[in-house]
């Protein structure tokens, strides 16, 4: 309790008395060449192409007199993996979120991406081969990754993260949904949209397997309609020195549909410079009684080269089935990711 007062205090009494202030810059390059085939394909639809991306990432941050960091972002980025436009523009980011911290508590303000974001989705590990072949699936209502949990709990608010006894715990709560740097619905009726986001994550180790529990909602402003709810889970274990299992999944209600997921991967450190992962990924989007059902297998081979650098190589099958018509694509991809 203490240590939330002091940083309570911090933030809202404007304590901040500059000790020594540090900015660090680092950044991220990609390239890649892929290959898909699939349903989708049609006349003039390219079948190969090559992609570059990156991003600059600015972290500033400072120190009260009474002992609280005080830290902030910035960043420029041009999407890694988007194959959709010949042309993507770099984007501005950052400087939306403030974040105090002191003996291992953190107080975040501002646009918040809610607790547990990730929590039970897993199963993809070929994140630019999964792309390539979704171009060549004709159902892209459908993911395989889930992500219930996700964007429940996202905009204007505060997160607290900390430590209970050997558990973490992480918490968020924002006032409107998709709000932002700034929770002014601009004009928008109060009788839509969802407000009072919240998330949970808490963070444990079981029997020697590292276990994650995340849960969500919000209010649905617009009557009759249900709140978004989801829960995640997500388990890893070490297998072998060498290998690692992770499993899990997420189910819930977004959107008005019910929708569940459910993956498992695996990590093999081939030597201290490879690694070669193996994934599996399914889910399901009930809408009308209609069932909109994707699953996703792919393999990711990557070799350190130091410095930053790694190669890799992935290969991703994608299988859709709405209402029963069945859609597919699949890909390879080869490329390199460079960490400044």
């Amino acid at each position: 309790m203490k240590k939330l007062l002091t940083l309570v205090s911090a933030l809202f009494a404007g304590s901040i008395g500059t000790a020594a202030a540090e900015v660090s810059v680092s950044g991220a390059s990609n390239f890649f060449y892929g290959s898909g085939s699939g349903t989708g394909n049609v006349a003039g639809e390219e079948d190969s192409i090559f992609v570059v991306g990156g991003s600059v990432a600015f972290a500033m941050s400072t120190e009260t007199a009474n002992g609280v960091t005080v830290s902030g972002s910035a960043s420029l980025s041009a999407d890694t993996d988007d194959i959709a436009t010949a042309a993507t523009a770099t984007a501005v980011g950052g400087m939306s979120q403030i974040t105090f911290g002191m003996d291992g508590m953190t107080i975040t303000v501002g646009d918040i991406n809610n607790a547990g974001s990730g929590t039970g989705e897993g199963g993809d590990v070929s994140s630019f081969a999964s792309t390539v072949a979704g171009q060549f699936d004709t159902d892209p209502a459908a993911s395989a990754d889930g992500g219930l949990v996700d964007g429940i709990a996202d905009g204007t608010g505060f997160n607290v993260s900390t430590s209970i006894g050997d558990a973490s715990v992480d918490a968020t709560w924002v006032q409107t949904q998709g709000s932002g740097r700034n929770s002014y619905s601009g004009g928008v009726s109060t009788t839509t949209g969802n407000t009072n986001g919240y998330a949970i994550n808490v963070g444990m180790d079981v029997a020697g397997a590292s276990v994650n529990v995340a849960l969500g909602g919000n209010d649905e402003m617009t009557s009759g309609t249900d709140d978004d709810s989801a829960v995640g889970v997500e388990v890893s274990y070490d297998v072998t020195d060498a290998m690692t299992l992770t499993f899990g999944g997420t189910s819930g209600n977004t959107g008005a549909s019910d929708k569940d997921n459910q993956f498992a991967s695996i990590a093999y450190t081939v030597d201290a410079d490879t690694t070669l992962s193996m994934g599996f990924a399914t889910a399901d989007d009930t809408t009308a009684s209609v069932t909109d059902k994707q699953t996703v297998t792919s393999v990711n081979l990557s070799r350190s080269l130091g410095g930053g650098v790694s190669v890799f190589a992935e290969y991703a099958a994608v299988d859709s089935d709405n209402a029963g018509v069945n859609t597919d694509g699949s890909a390879v991809a080869v490329g390199t990711t460079v960490s400044f």
